[in-house]
């Protein structure tokens, strides 16, 4: 039994689960919980009991949890309730469990460091065949008081080799609202998420990849790429499934591919996909000669972190190689390919100077309009470097990082209804206001210089609230235009209370 926690797209989980299936074993796939942005509420007593009648139900020879480190109580919660259910042993994976293992083997039978296809495998035929599980390559196995962690696993080479993730397959169940369904809810979407890639170039001091890339010295290439082949049939694939997509997402943590690869990709996706799709970037990796072969092949948005508009802080704060004059270009290049592009900004960083704030707004001011921006509240993971900086100057105590802490439930998306100082009020609605194309950039420059406004930033906040309402409006409206305006979309964005910047 296999649960995703607060994610049905959680493709970790489905790929182990069709890894086990093509194995010979019969998983069952829990969705507990969808993510809703900014709206993270623990489970109910009777979703618990639901998912531990399902155990009793099922009696299966495993119980494995895949989660990121927000959900690390809650899962320990569950995990204890369930050891009162079923004697399975308790098989915990993810981002949290691989970066923080000696937390969760406290609380697990086992943990899972790393890819978890095969190892969850190898586990379970140990099970089956009553062996001992000890020693399986990434996994840490706990008996009584003894903790074993088993030899590092080396990182999959070949990602063509894995079967297609399991969706809409016998044995889903999904948690949520009291309620246990025997469906998939990843039916009810529009949009088709997949990962051309494994791994990230870069090293971003927030991001996970930070930690990841040092785990996993010398047990291979840490950036791989899937074939050009093996994507355009899974999407195949995915379009006979799910014939009702309007939209690809090609998620992962950058669109990096040699030329020849992009070549053959657009290609075929021109070829035998032709739905309009998305991708995230990183500035500088992809210039103008490839943004107009992939607008030929569908493309209509691209999304790309500025984070700052200092490059300062982008540098020594954040860690990225990327400058402002390579967002200026990408901003040019996109805008005469004719493909969109949302820029991620990066506030409520305890790091940030004042100038760095005014910095981050003379960007927005010199960019090309129209675009869209996703604001973020800085948000710290375990083990990250800007963890280990801010704990160091004692910004933060353990206590402030995600996992003790779940800042994420409330505030991972930026929104207003959250405790800030008046001046970064002011920065925050500076910015929303500078994506507006309908706000003269000239009546910015003038607040950008206002005294008042930085100490009394009011009716700054309003302007920039109403300003994000209208622009949802006319997005909400191109979206039902586009068919891609669904309730499950609207479920997870749409609360007049937290309206999200674009």
């Amino acid at each position: 039994m296999l649960v995703s926690m607060y994610g049905i797209e959680n493709r970790g989980v489905r790929y182990i689960s069709a890894v086990l299936r093509q194995a010979g074993f019969e998983p069952h796939l829990v969705l507990f919980k969808r993510w809703v942005n900014n709206r993270i509420r623990p489970p109910t007593e009777r979703e618990a009991q639901l998912l531990a009648g399902l155990a009793r139900k099922i009696n299966p020879l495993l119980i494995g949890f895949g989660f990121g480190s927000p959900y690390f109580k809650i899962v320990r919660d569950l995990t204890d309730m369930l050891r009162a259910a079923t004697p399975a042993p308790m098989l915990w994976g993810g981002i949290h469990p691989t970066v923080c293992p000696e937390e969760c083997i406290a609380h697990a039978d086992f943990v899972c460091v790393g890819e978890g296809e095969f190892a969850a495998l190898e586990l379970c035929r140990a099970l089956e065949e009553g062996r001992d599980p000890g020693g399986i390559p990434g996994l840490w196995s706990r008996r009584g008081p003894e903790t074993r962690p088993g030899p590092a696993r080396a990182l999959l080479e070949d990602l063509d080799s894995l079967p297609y993730p399991d969706y809409m397959q016998a044995n889903t169940v999904f948690i949520e609202d009291n309620r246990a369904s025997e469906i998939d809810p990843i039916a009810q979407t529009v949009e088709y998420r997949i990962y051309p890639t494994r791994g990230c170039p870069y090293n971003c001091s927030y991001c996970y990849n930070s930690t990841l890339k040092n785990m996993y010295k010398g047990l291979g290439r840490y950036y791989r790429i899937r074939g050009v082949d093996g994507v355009i049939g899974e999407l195949r694939h995915a379009l006979r499934l799910f014939p009702r997509t309007r939209r690809v997402k090609f998620d992962g943590d950058v669109f990096a591919f040699p030329k020849p690869w992009l070549r053959d990709f657009c290609a075929a996706y021109a070829r035998d996909i032709g739905v309009p799709f998305e991708i995230l970037t990183y500035p500088g990796e992809l210039d103008e000669e490839d943004l107009r072969a992939l607008r030929r092949a569908g493309l209509d948005k691209i999304q790309t972190g500025i984070q700052s508009g200092s490059d300062r802080e982008v540098s020594a704060v954040y860690g990225r190689r990327s400058t402002c004059s390579d967002i200026r270009e990408l901003s040019r290049v996109a805008r005469r390919a004719g493909v969109g592009i949302v820029f991620d900004l990066i506030f409520d960083n305890p790091l940030a100077t004042p100038e760095d704030k005014r910095a981050m707004i003379e960007l927005l001011l010199e960019l090309e309009r129209p675009f869209k921006i996703y604001l973020y509240s800085l948000t710290v993971f375990p083990k990250t470097a800007i963890a280990r900086e801010l704990i160091e100057r004692g910004i933060i105590t353990a206590d402030g990082v995600e996992g003790r802490a779940t800042k994420s439930f409330s505030q991972f998306r930026l929104s207003f209804d959250y405790p800030r100082p008046p001046e970064d009020v002011y920065w925050i609605s500076l910015a929303i206001l500078s994506s507006k194309s309908f706000i003269p950039r000239r009546l910015i420059r003038a607040l950008l210089n206002s005294e008042h406004f930085r100490r009394n930033p009011g009716a700054l906040k309003f302007a920039a609230r109403l300003s994000d309402l209208a622009k949802t409006v006319a997005i909400a409206l191109g979206m039902l235009a586009r068919g891609e305006l669904t309730r499950f979309k609207i479920r997870q964005y749409g609360t007049m209370g937290q309206i999200i910047s674009q």
